[in-house]
């Protein structure tokens, strides 16, 4: 037997299926891809942090430029430090 509660979570997943296949997302979805708060997006609009364009009132996302902000500070793995250090030291 379904519950509401298992309609409400089926819906919410389905509502965020289709919110994170667009390539264009209000500021809701741009919450749901990163997993910050609507909030925070706010502060990072703010300070210029965060690429978004603006239409009258309304904020959108690309896509595809959030996704590329989420992965610009990347840290390397230590084999990857370990390779640079010892190419240094052979010179």
């Amino acid at each position: 037997m379904t519950t509401l509660d298992d309609i409400a979570n089926r819906l919410d997943r389905l509502e965020r299926a289709t919110a994170l296949s667009k390539n264009v997302l209000d500021i809701n979805e741009a919450a749901m891809l990163t997993g910050y708060t609507v909030k925070y997006l706010r502060l990072l609009i703010a300070q210029h942090a965060l690429p978004y364009y603006r239409r009258g009132n309304r904020l959108f996302f690309c896509r595809a430029e959030v996704e590329n902000w989420m992965m610009e500070q990347r840290i390397p793995s230590n084999e990857e430090i370990n390779a640079k250090a010892s190419h240094y030291m052979v010179k």
